[in-house]
């Protein structure tokens, strides 16, 4: 189970670094809940590292056609032109890996800033090594307070009924993103 587990978050954060549109959090936090923060973490790696692969195929992209790239990422649902700016202006600066992680939190897919990283020609290895811990954090600290919660509630509910209510919030989670994207 565990290795299904984590073969399953790879590939989903590569698909998610590339043109799938649903955040592999919404996997790793089932993981957590499901099988713990042991389990959930060794996930959060491997995701980090999917994305990382993905990425490079993204950043291959921004490198050799741009406005490709840029088009591909205006067809992904739910990335918006003023996100495909904001990242692409974030890996401008000086502290792109900052701009990364301000991303990661904000809502700008990490998507962009692939594609960004290979028109401002960052090398490869670079954006490679960057992308695991910048991605790796914010999957950590998902799975962490998710595997709290359930820690806590875990004492009321059952691993079912946590499970239904981890579902809930993330029904409720992209029902009002797509709202909010679609108005």
């Amino acid at each position: 189970m565990l290795l299904a587990a984590i073969a399953a978050a790879f590939i989903w954060s590569f698909a998610e670094a590339t043109i799938f549109f649903i955040v592999v959090d919404v996997l790793l936090t089932f993981i957590a809940v499901a099988l713990g923060l042991r389990a959930a973490l060794l996930a959060s790696l491997a995701a980090a590292v999917g994305a990382a692969c993905g990425g490079i195929w993204m950043w291959r992209l921004g490198q050799s056609d741009p406005e490709a790239g840029i088009r591909l990422l205006s067809s992904v649902p739910f990335v918006s032109n003023a996100m495909i700016a904001g990242g692409m202006a974030g890996m401008t600066e000086a502290n792109w890996p900052l701009a990364m992680l301000r991303g990661s939190v904000t809502g700008i897919p990490y998507k962009i800033y692939a594609v960004a990283a290979g028109k401002e020609g960052l090398t490869a290895l670079l954006f490679f090594g960057v992308t695991i811990p910048v991605r790796l954090a914010r999957f950590a600290i998902a799975t962490s307070v998710v595997a709290a919660v359930s820690t806590l509630l875990g004492r009321r509910l059952s691993r079912l009924h946590r499970l239904m209510l981890l579902a809930t919030f993330w029904l409720v989670f992209y029902g009002e993103f797509w709202l909010r994207w679609s108005a």
